[in-house]
């Protein structure tokens, strides 16, 4: 039997509304890989996640001690538990790790190195308007179109109707791109980074010119064009997939309270937004698939 590590790092995203999840999404699986013999699956609950299963993603979110403004983390995993990881995975197991933007990234920087990787830590932008979306710079679109979308089994699908075609990140980070590694999502030449959420307040400047101004000149300080958002790989006997943002795994929506004191919702983040292949991509990521 096929063993699953699922480790999920959940957003704690700049947002101007509280998040919370969508209880009307819709989690069928209309063709599942696994109808009679299933993978044991693993949903990491410690390391003070502020996410459960019963909570925002029901996702996850590790985290160790916060600073420099919650920009930065202590680890959140020790290196033993680092160490048995990875020696589950290379006896047959599949990691699907999923460490979002600061400060995620330190959080699970111990993990991810161990199996070869470096997580950036930051927030990941882009200048071309064909790789993010019209709401965000932050919200990176991968697709056919924009050749950036990487080819493997996960983005190809069991056949037409699993290929995916348009993903959509919600702000993430990047992620290092090992030999022997496959980047599902591509950063493009035109994508750069920054080390604080408040970095990115400039780039939404209400006059154009200084918005465009401020995303031009962070990316020739830190251009993040030879790194990915994800990739995947074989480690042993096993395979891994490492996800630098969390929001496109989840169906969220935005709860904004009224002058009237009601609350309403105000947005959607991930499968409740239309026009992308997000739901398919994380179904997609079922351990054969990791193959």
């Amino acid at each position: 039997m096929k063993i699953a590590v699922l480790v999920l790092f959940s957003s704690v995203a700049i947002c101007r509304a509280q998040m919370i999840p969508d209880a009307k999404a819709d989690t069928t699986v209309p063709n599942p890989a696994y109808k009679t013999v299933h993978p044991e699956l693993a949903i990491d609950q410690a390391h003070g996640n502020i996410h459960t299963k019963d909570g925002l993603f029901k996702p996850s979110n590790p985290l160790g001690d916060l600073s420099n403004d919650n920009n930065n983390s202590t680890p959140a995993f020790t290196q033993a538990e680092c160490d048995a990881v990875f020696d589950r995975v290379q006896k047959g197991g599949s990691l699907f790790l999923i460490a979002d933007h600061a400060p995620i990234g330190d959080a699970a920087q111990l993990l991810a190195q161990r199996f070869g990787t470096t997580l950036g830590n930051n927030f990941v932008f882009d200048t071309n308007p064909d790789n993010f979306t019209s709401e965000d710079v932050t919200e990176l679109v991968f697709s056919e179109r924009n050749q950036l979308l990487g080819q493997h089994p996960i983005t190809h699908g069991r056949n037409e109707s699993e290929r995916l075609h348009r993903l959509v990140a919600f702000t993430g980070e990047s992620v290092s791109i090992p030999k022997g590694s496959t980047a599902l999502l591509m950063l493009s030449p035109t994508a750069g980074e920054v080390s604080t959420g408040s970095d990115l307040r400039p780039m939404f400047d209400k006059d154009a010119a200084k918005a465009k101004a401020s995303r031009e000149s962070a990316l020739k300080r830190a251009p993040s064009g030879a790194q990915a958002m994800a990739i995947a790989f074989p480690v042993g006997q096993g395979r891994v997939v490492i996800s630098g943002e969390a929001g496109m795994m989840t169906a969220q929506v935005f709860e904004e309270k009224q002058k009237d004191g009601n609350e309403t919702i105000g947005g959607a983040m991930g499968w409740d937004v239309s026009g992308n292949d997000d739901r398919q991509y994380v179904l997609n990521k079922e351990p054969q698939q990791l193959r």
